[in-house]
């Protein structure tokens, strides 16, 4: 880096460069400075002392800019969820709104055994659903093939439990994980709290990150 006088200012600086650049010329001006001090008795030319402060200075502003850039870019993601949730809830209602229209008319045209409600614009008709609607009005009766269980196990007694079968088709059907009849499921929150307590496991291992705050 050139160690000629900087007629810029700092603000200048900082938009032509980049965090890393300015961090550079900082690091290259203060090479150039301790050389000039051990060349001529500790003293530091101007141009050099100009320079440091231009940089100093960028340097901070540059983080006040990407600063103000993170948090504009936060107001407008928190913006866009606000907007994207009551967006949501319009399309919910509006959808229930119509769904429960619809049902009335339905009500009324079966009630008044009628096809058809004519307008001067539109014609809403009566038609019947091309595939049958399943009502349960109770479920005594219903024979168990109809039912599924759904048991939440850890993956060590659901082994155990295969284990305790004959050996056959079913038991070679519950004891692969392939993710059609069993899906073997890691919980990384439980395998979290062990390793913090101290539990060792091979190949897992609790890493803290780093991550930017702004104040």
């Amino acid at each position: 880096m050139s160690t000629a006088p900087i007629a810029t200012t700092a603000e200048e600086v900082a938009k032509g460069l980049s965090m890393f650049e300015i961090d550079e010329g900082l690091e290259a001006l203060v090479e150039a400075a301790e050389q000039e001090a051990e060349a001529n008795n500790g003293e530091i030319s101007e141009s050099i002392k100009t320079a440091l402060a231009t940089y100093a200075e960028a340097f901070g502003y540059k983080v006040d800019r990407i600063a103000s850039y993170l948090k504009a870019q936060k107001a407008e993601s928190e913006l866009a969820q606000r907007e994207a949730e009551r967006f949501q809830a319009r399309h919910e209602a509006a959808e229930n709104r119509e769904k429960r229209l619809k049902q009335m008319l339905v009500w009324f045209m079966i009630s008044r055994n009628t096809q058809k409600l004519r307008g001067a614009l539109n014609t809403i008709s009566l038609q019947a659903n091309s595939a049958p609607s399943l009502v349960i009005e109770e479920t005594i009766h219903i024979p168990d093939s109809f039912y599924r269980a759904k048991v939440e196990l850890t993956w060590l007694e659901w082994h155990e439990i295969v284990e305790s079968l004959p050996l056959g088709r079913l038991r070679d059907r519950l004891g692969n994980p392939d993710g059609k009849i069993v899906q073997k499921e890691l919980q990384r929150g439980i395998l979290s709290d062990a390793l913090a307590r101290g539990e060792a496991i091979r190949g897992v291992s609790l890493v803290k990150g780093s991550h930017v705050r702004l104040r």
